[in-house]
């Protein structure tokens, strides 16, 4: 008893050390809990990837080979050492030979992809929405005239960026998930194979310079235009303030005039079609995609998944007056925010098409600095006009920088995601 009465006196007479010791104790606790829940999902996960990679390959059939398109930047730059952490070793054990190509500066995954020469029976994307987008990109241009091999070469995405909205709308993500979780998840879901199509968002110019074309843009999340997306880009800009630099960004930007802070213009956009004799044609297919086959399928059971709307319906015979007819609206806004069905975080049906969202005409520092604080934590202010449109024709008040945005619902426009 004399024990416990000294000791709760030394605590007493020293309390600030005490703390301090509490504080590190209960950090080294919980951090030893992590690190083993950790491990004991990575056994679990590693478990589930040997069987793949235990079954025998057929004679005729060739190892499967992925290539990985690395951003090392990404993710506070620990995207590469998170990748080898919790992605590798998954790949390797399910029997996936890999190839790693890392970009070296921003959209170079482009001319990576569409220079693409080797064998590959998919694209696995280590980054965020932005090297997504560009991937997507360089695979469309590069596959523009054999639409089959786009549907062949499905896209695996990692959640390795700063944004990851797709991937976590394919993966259905949980916000309380770990990083290594929701890696190694992803992984395991590339791992076996299922496969699901999503629609592409294509950006070209309106008028064409033959003279100088100018290569069409591809997505599947969100397109943004305006003075948060300007000010973000400049986060890294702000280095320094290390974890507080994606908030300072908008308090040193928010009265600058070098942003975007009028995306003023007119747009022109048709309603959504949910499939009728003008926008479907007769080379699409409408029996139900199939998840494409893998040599393990042939032992190990799979989950088919389709994309919306691929019923067997003969769009030929449907009529649709209003499809393709253009409505035009004049627009006074700090922002324009364009997202597509992909990103959508439910499983409710909506009809094809995007959601375009309008910010205010004006907006205060203070309101400015609040927006952005928001979209930080993940959130976004919904748009004060919204349209839904398939689609659009942009016309900004400045004559250089005509925009199309086309939403192609259609199938051949799809692309294959491992999900």
């Amino acid at each position: 008893m004399a024990r416990v009465v000294n000791f709760l006196k030394t605590i007493r007479n020293n309390w600030k050390k005490s703390l301090v010791g509490s504080a590190a104790l209960a950090y080294g606790v919980n951090y030893s809990k992590d690190a083993y829940d950790t491990e004991q999902m990575m056994r679990e996960f590693c478990v589930e990837a040997a069987k793949y990679g235990d079954i025998p390959i057929p004679p005729k059939v060739q190892p499967t080979h992925m290539t990985v398109i690395l951003n090392p930047v990404a993710k506070k730059r620990k995207a590469k050492k998170l990748f080898e952490k919790y992605c590798e070793p998954l790949l390797h054990l399910a029997g996936i030979a890999i190839t790693v190509i890392q970009t070296e500066s921003e959209s170079q995954a482009r001319t990576l992809v569409a220079n693409l020469n080797t064998r590959t029976d998919a694209i696995i994307v280590a980054g965020g929405d932005g090297t997504l987008s560009d991937v997507v990109t360089g695979l469309m241009r590069k596959c523009q005239s054999n639409v089959t091999y786009v549907k062949q070469c499905p896209i695996g995405v990692l959640p390795l960026g700063q944004v990851n909205r797709v991937a976590d709308s394919l993966l259905k993500r949980k916000e309380d998930a770990t990083d290594a979780r929701a890696l190694a998840e992803a992984t395991m879901a590339i791992v076996r194979g299922n496969t699901r199509l999503l629609d592409t968002v294509e950006v070209s110019p309106i008028e064409k310079d033959p003279e100088d074309p100018v290569k069409p843009a591809y997505a599947v999340g969100a397109i943004e235009w305006g003075a948060w997306k300007d000010a973000n880009s400049r986060v890294d800009k702000y280095w320094y303030w290390g974890s507080l630099r994606r908030y300072v960004t908008y308090v040193f930007n928010g009265r600058k005039d070098d942003l975007n802070w009028n995306c003023n213009g007119v747009i022109r956009y048709s309603d959504p079609c949910d499939g009728c004799s003008r926008c479907y044609q007769e080379q699409y297919s409408f029996s139900k995609t199939q998840a494409e086959k893998r040599w393990w399928h042939a032992f190990v059971p799979r989950i088919n998944t389709a994309p919306r709307g691929s019923d067997n319906v003969d769009y030929s015979k449907v009529n649709n007056e209003n499809c393709g007819i253009y409505k035009e609206v004049p627009i006074a806004s700090t922002e324009l925010h364009i997202t597509t069905n992909n990103v959508l975080l439910n499983d409710e049906e909506s009809e094809p098409g995007v959601k375009v969202e309008l910010g205010p005409a004006t907006v205060s520092y203070t309101d400015f600095i609040a927006e952005g604080c928001k979209r930080v934590g993940g959130k976004k202010s919904q748009g004060e006009h919204i349209i839904k449109a398939k689609n659009i024709e942009l016309h900004p008040e400045k004559d250089d920088s005509f925009v199309s945005i086309i939403n192609f619902h259609q199938l051949p426009k799809t692309m294959s995601f491992l999900i």
